[in-house]
């Protein structure tokens, strides 16, 4: 390790950590851009005295060499199409639809609620921005105040903070575009079709499990430890109800057929009818389609792209090229190294704290860090350190990459749980407890069990490949349940200490997070290692400080205490 190399790791992270503070307050992205600017200057002016001019003159092109170009024009890809069925109706076709479905008898209001919440990681978009602010005013008119007055306080508060919690960890599995896809560049390094989705399945069973566990902590937990940072009106009674006419959504035929479109080209680019064409290749098509049949012009077109995710990964790219030109990388590798020689953590207590960070350091938007800590994740396999083979390299990324994809929504600069607090009326950070808690002890086991024993094998070689069998599946059913059922009892058990009182629950919730962070650490290393007694251990005590970090940023009061009078 370089003194040059620790100094611009000490820096980026220095700023991270300010940024997140509010100690610097401007754009993160801009943050990234000024702190890899610095850190290029650094490494310039060090090469200039060591290496000469060709060693300086070289450094851009190693910077931009970490660009990946593919999750970025996958991104911009799904951004067009987004904008493409927003002035063509596309979302307003989809809400009458919604409205619709309630009416079905097997299904019912009840159904159609639990559909909804899904509905994000259904779609998969590469963004869950986009999803959420068009079908989060859906869910705001369930409630009094939004005129259907169908759904109760706390029932809006479960469905708008579960909905939320879904569409901002959708954009991991998305196709076109996902936080996923960065992480299945680098397996492709070993696996031959890692490009296929190899991390998607893993991210959508756990997304999928996580959100309910969500709805459950806010119910039972956030509604007891928050009671008065919601302003949300309750159900009114029908009494008083009567006489008030509430406007159903309308949708044109265009916007019926876009949808169509937009579905057709879904199914083609994860079915890959077309054969091996660029996902980005059908999405463009069929937006210019859609454009095409609804008369849109390019200004409205161009209104649907949202900048923000896509300046965040190039940002993060930049940040990491930077990085990796000035020995940044080597420093975060031997200080993870040293970490993994303290008998108490071992590499496997290491890697169940890497796969927690962006948890314990949530920015607004996860493809920042994610793009500058995967390049290190995949230096601990047999590329870099050799600490652990490429299987396990595979299982520790589909931890690492949920538990980063999720990060977006708790974030206090500007992440997307912030739009369902808006909307529930409900003052800033409310809902980050139970984000965390989630991403965490849920979602991180569960997609490196699903990783371990349903997808290693189906995207090696042809050669090498093979499918699950029937002990494989019932393995990861009796470990999922497993992990389910003891976060469920952790939050009923929480909850009950917080109806006693607040202090009681704020107390019983940092425990419960110690002990359900500690666990989820040791189901990673039982992931990754099998029924191996002491990486077991390490990888709990490796959850445990993690846990320990995180709740320690779980805010106790969401208002600033009302001061005392003078007397």
């Amino acid at each position: 390790m370089t003194w040059l190399g620790a100094l611009t790791l000490l820096l980026f992270v220095g700023v991270m950590v300010l940024t997140l503070l509010r100690k610097i307050n401007m754009p993160v992205q801009t943050v990234l851009v000024i702190t890899t600017l610095v850190i290029l200057a650094l490494g310039a002016a060090h090469r200039a005295v060591f290496d000469g001019l060709p060693a300086v003159l070289a450094m851009p092109n190693e910077a931009m060499g970490w660009i990946i170009l593919h999750p970025i024009t996958a991104l911009l890809a799904g951004l067009f199409m987004a904008g493409a069925l927003q002035i063509s109706g596309g979302f307003e076709a989809f809400k009458v639809l919604i409205m619709a479905l309630q009416r079905v008898p097997i299904i019912g209001l009840a159904g159609t609620l639990v559909i909804l919440i899904q509905v994000p990681m259904i779609a998969s978009l590469p963004c869950g921005r986009i999803i959420a602010a068009a079908l989060l005013p859906l869910l705001f008119a369930f409630s009094a105040e939004g005129g259907m007055n169908v759904l109760t306080r706390t029932q809006m508060i479960v469905l708008i903070g579960a909905f939320s919690r879904n569409a901002f960890g959708s954009c991991g599995p998305s196709p076109i575009g996902g936080v996923g896809q960065i992480g299945e560049g680098f397996l492709g390094a070993h696996f031959d079709a890692a490009a296929a989705g190899m991390l998607r399945a893993p991210q959508a069973f756990a997304l999928m499990l996580g959100t309910a566990v969500t709805a459950l902590f806010l119910k039972f937990i956030t509604q007891r430890l928050y009671p008065d940072d919601v302003t949300l009106r309750d159900r009114i009674a029908d009494t008083e109800m009567a006489g008030r006419k509430v406007e159903p959504p309308k949708a044109t035929l265009v916007g019926y057929a876009s949808l169509v479109i937009f579905v057709f080209a879904l199914l083609a680019s994860v079915f890959e009818l077309f054969g091996k064409l660029p996902v980005q290749t059908v999405l463009a098509g069929a937006a210019v389609l859609i454009v095409i049949i609804s008369r849109a012009g390019i200004r409205d077109l161009m209104a649907g792209i949202i900048l923000l995710p896509v300046a965040a990964m190039i940002a993060g790219f930049l940040a990491a090229g930077a990085l990796a030109a000035t020995g940044g990388f080597d420093a975060l590798g031997v200080v993870l190294s040293a970490l993994s020689k303290f008998p108490l953590l071992g590499v496997a207590g290491m890697l169940a704290i890497f796969v927690q960070i962006q948890t314990i350091l949530p920015l607004s938007c996860s493809r920042i860090l994610t793009a500058a800590l995967v390049p290190v994740l995949y230096q601990f396999g047999p590329a870099g350190f050799n600490f652990i083979t490429w299987d396990q390299l595979a299982i520790a990324m589909a931890a690492y990459i949920i538990n980063a994809t999720t990060s977006c929504g708790p974030s206090p600069l500007g992440g997307g749980g912030m739009m369902g607090e808006g909307q529930m009326r409900a003052e800033s950070g409310y809902i980050k407890g139970a984000y965390v808690f989630t991403s965490m002890a849920v979602m991180a086991p569960l997609a490196a069990l699903y990783m371990r024993f349903a997808n290693l094998g189906l995207f090696r070689s042809q050669s090498e490949m093979f499918y699950p069998s029937a002990s494989d599946m019932l393995q990861l059913a009796l470990y999922a349940a497993v992990v389910v059922v003891a976060t469920i009892v952790g939050t009923l058990f929480i909850g009950r200490k917080a109806s006693i009182s607040i202090a009681s629950g704020q107390r019983w919730q940092r425990v419960g997070f110690l002990a359900l962070g500690a666990f989820a650490g040791a189901v990673l290393s039982f992931s990754l290692y099998g029924l191996a007694g002491l990486e077991i251990m390490q990888g709990a005590v490796g959850g445990a400080l993690a846990a320990l970090v995180i709740s320690l940023m779980v805010p106790s009061r969401l208002t600033p205490a009302p001061r005392e009078a003078k007397s």
